[in-house]
């Protein structure tokens, strides 16, 4: 089935840019539109389930795999960390510099904005000659979910929880001595 309407009645996504709504408002907009078999596969992206028969699932799942595989290896050989506990299946081989160069970044604010933009680009590649399929409502779903996610996460707020999270494991350290 095609989504003709449906896409093209939602507003255009730039990384970067501001979130048009929220995740919620999408969601109830697909819950009225999308047939039963294709709000299955949006459930499955979800919650991440590599599984089901949708290529794009499939395939978004193993990029996102293989992207924090490179970035986890990467940060475990600057600190001298055997990256093999920390892989989550295998480590891909063919292994981008651009990926490669991000666990440099040393403002992690800045870090994870430009990881984003890679899965942002990913996305956007992935649909281009594709449209008004369930690919394309599964992909604008995952770039507002990025776009939700900074708007509500500023340098402050980030520097707020990193805080809170070394306060609270100083705390459980200090509590088990």
């Amino acid at each position: 089935m095609g989504y003709e309407y449906l896409i093209a009645g939602l507003p255009e996504l730039h990384a970067g840019d501001k979130a048009p709504m929220t995740v919620e408002q999408l969601e109830e907009q697909l819950a009225e539109q999308l047939t039963d078999s294709d709000r299955e596969q949006l459930r499955l992206m979800k919650c991440r389930a590599s599984y089901g028969t949708c290529a794009f699932i499939r395939d978004w799942q193993a990029f996102n795999r293989d992207l924090n595989n490179i970035l986890t290896a990467e940060i475990c050989r600057k600190h001298g960390f055997d990256a093999r506990k920390y892989i989550i299946g295998e480590m891909p081989t063919d292994i981008d510099s651009t990926v490669k160069a991000l666990s440099q970044i040393p403002n992690l604010y800045e870090r994870e904005r430009q990881i984003d933009a890679v899965r942002f680009a990913w996305i956007e590649d992935r649909t281009a000659m594709v449209s008004f399929s369930l690919e394309n409502v599964l992909a604008y779903y995952l770039e507002l979910q990025m776009l939700c996610r900074w708007d509500v996460l500023t340098r402050e707020t980030g520097e707020r929880i990193f805080r809170d999270i070394v306060a609270d494991m100083k705390h459980g350290i200090n509590g088990k001595l």
